[in-house]
């Protein structure tokens, strides 16, 4: 939702007192990494038996499915391989995601992933200058655009989507308790044009937004 989690300090901290970690690196795989490998694994190369690390293959990597990464030494590997397998909760892949995964796989084998990962970090570069948040300069590809309440978020949500651009907006309890805003979830194949124009738009309905409110206030002091 925007944050980041400061991976080195945790990683620290289980050095030092035997911590353990459970990451959830979906957004950052095929994203990071000079073989996409997110940001988890590129400061973690092998993990320890006591971190878990999970991912989606449904986000950056565009496909379906996910994956379960945990050391070999782990003393919980048993239990993992007994009670999570697949088969005990889930479906097989269907055909085309099959596919969809094999096609992803022949874009992180060549030079085409840097070029999208650049791409992509551009326009991340782009939106924090345009719109500045708490997150501004992580390398996360989502933002939270801050709004005023709930009620503000769904209506310029709403505004924005009638424009072209969906967004979708969240409250509590999908962010912390009196903090609402939009979700934006930028990608590599956005062009600046695509940036400007949605950037643009959300400043003109918070406006808007704003101006009805006052206008309320003067009609029912």
């Amino acid at each position: 939702m925007g944050g980041a989690a400061p991976i080195e300090q945790l990683l620290g901290l289980q050095d030092k007192y035997g911590l353990f970690l459970y990451f959830d690196d979906s957004h950052s795989l095929s994203a990071y990494g000079e073989q996409g490998e997110g940001i988890v694994r590129a400061l973690m190369p092998e993990i320890n038996s006591r971190t878990i690390l999970v991912y989606s293959l449904a986000k950056a990597f565009a496909a379906n499915g996910g994956g379960i990464f945990m050391s070999k030494q782990a003393p919980y590997l048993k239990e993992f391989r007994r009670f999570g397998g697949p088969m005990s909760y889930s479906q097989y892949l269907n055909p085309a995601a099959i596919g969809a995964a094999m096609a992803s796989l022949e874009i992180h084998h060549s030079t085409e992933l840097a070029i999208l990962q650049c791409r992509l970090a551009d326009n991340i570069t782009l939106f924090d200058q345009l719109v500045p948040t708490e997150y501004t300069g992580t390398p996360s590809p989502i933002r939270v655009i801050p709004m005023a309440s709930p009620g503000m978020a769904v209506k310029v949500s709403e505004a924005v989507f009638q424009k072209g651009y969906y967004t979708s907006a969240v409250f509590f309890p999908i962010v912390a308790r009196n903090k609402s805003g939009l979700r934006v979830m930028l990608r590599a194949d956005m062009t600046e044009l695509d940036i400007h124009s949605f950037c643009s738009i959300v400043a003109q309905q918070v406006q808007q937004w704003g101006e009805a409110q006052e206008e309320q206030m003067e009609v029912h002091p």
